[in-house]
């Protein structure tokens, strides 16, 4: 159908072929190709249900022709939301395409982002047979991953490497599901093996930095991600990685405050940049007392709350100066909130017993104290050390 035609159906609202003011006897498209334009038409003018509807007369009419089926499967990848439908109408089109070569990778990497993992591997591996690429096994590989399949998972993404040797996310690829697995002296060997190509890489340096925490080679792991800060210096992943390591910073302390002080100067907007400055002055503070020092922290952490409210180690790290400043009343506010925002992390639960204890509460201490013990007893050290609540692999550096 040409423009004018597809122009002309925009005036069509509500089926049967009808618009608000317009007569029930407009004549209907008489063809696939009409009724795709009209239900795109009707999409664009937020006629949601009219457009499905136009979409099905397209596919009774069209169903066998693969034209009419990519064109189907793109409307409900898009305007139709349906990203299920989508899939099984992409299937219907690459079974009668078989020299539209790259068919069943470009579907499994549709399923693959819409969450489809299953129907990507089936995808996949129906494309393997005219398709040998890097690319559809590093959509299998991934979609195995997706599934914790990690024995097939590996298989397909060492050989997406083995083709696409010069690919940095390749290599990234593969470190990661070993990071995912924790097996951390794999993801070494790969990565150091990508370091041979891609010396200046900041996403292989901070995969490197978790890989030598995850072996607990803190020293390694702070230079790591002090690396990453140099190539990258306004990714903030590397930042936060070292916010949670700090304990083993050692004499590379001041090196670390500084990198702090210019993500700041950099990103007064960005909290985590308050938050990770007032941690490393706390974590240099003599046992007791309320020195200069600790005012200052506190007054980067309220800066940091200012800009965002609901910040977990923010709320833990003011109840902790403020327990030391003797404000227990108000050091039990913020790590209650801070509870409030991570049920999951013992740290608060201990702080706050301590803080009850001081208020004269025993019974809600005795309480703290239990929790802390539980969730201490739950929780994986490492997972703790990197990223509360979320897979120990690095995100991408963006």
């Amino acid at each position: 159908m040409n423009g004018g035609a597809a122009v002309m159906w925009l005036f069509f609202l509500a089926a049967p072929w009808t618009c608000a003011g317009q007569a029930r006897d407009a004549t209907p498209p008489k063809t696939a190709s009409g009724w795709l334009d009209l239900a795109q038409a009707q999409a664009k003018q937020g006629n949601r249900e009219a457009a499905l509807e136009a979409a099905r007369k397209a596919e009774a009419l069209g169903g066998e022709d693969p034209a009419i089926l990519q064109a189907l499967a793109n409307f409900y990848a898009t305007a139709g939301a349906d990203p299920a439908k989508a899939a099984a109408l992409g299937y219907r089109y690459a079974e009668r395409m078989p020299e539209d070569r790259t068919a069943w990778r470009r579907l499994a990497q549709f399923c693959l982002s819409t969450g489809q993992s299953e129907r990507a591997i089936e995808a996949a591996k129906k494309g393997s047979k005219n398709d040998n690429s890097a690319e559809l096994h590093g959509i299998l590989g991934t979609a195995y991953q997706q599934i914790q399949d990690w024995k097939h998972a590996e298989t397909e993404l060492t050989e997406a490497l083995r083709l696409a040797p010069y690919d940095e996310a390749r290599h990234f690829q593969l470190a990661q599901l070993y990071l995912l697995q924790q097996d951390f002296v794999s993801a070494v060997r790969v990565l150091e093996n990508a370091r041979k190509i891609f010396d200046k890489s900041a996403q292989i340096e901070l995969a490197m930095g978790v890989a030598w925490y995850g072996q607990r080679e803190f020293p390694k792991a702070v230079d790591q991600f002090l690396k990453t800060i140099r190539l990258a210096p306004d990714v903030p992943q590397p930042y936060a990685f070292l916010g949670r390591i700090l304990e083993h910073a050692g004499d590379r302390m001041p090196e670390v405050a500084a990198r702090f002080a210019e993500y700041v100067a950099r990103h007064p907007q960005d909290p985590l940049g308050q938050v990770l400055r007032a941690k490393a002055i706390i974590i240099q503070l003599p046992p007791s007392g309320y020195p200069e020092e600790a005012q200052r922290a506190l007054g980067l952490l309220e800066q940091a709350l200012k800009l965002k409210e609901d910040d977990a180690e923010a709320h833990l790290l003011m109840g902790t100066l403020l327990e030391r400043k003797g404000d227990f009343a108000a050091a039990a506010a913020h790590l209650e909130r801070s509870i409030a925002l991570n049920a999951k992390d013992p740290a608060p639960h201990y702080r706050l017993a301590r803080v009850y204890a001081r208020l004269g509460r025993p019974e809600d201490s005795r309480r703290e104290r239990e929790l802390h013990e539980k969730l201490s007893n739950e929780e994986n050290p490492f997972d703790r050390g990197i990223q509360p609540g979320r897979s120990p692999a690095p995100p991408r550096v963006k």
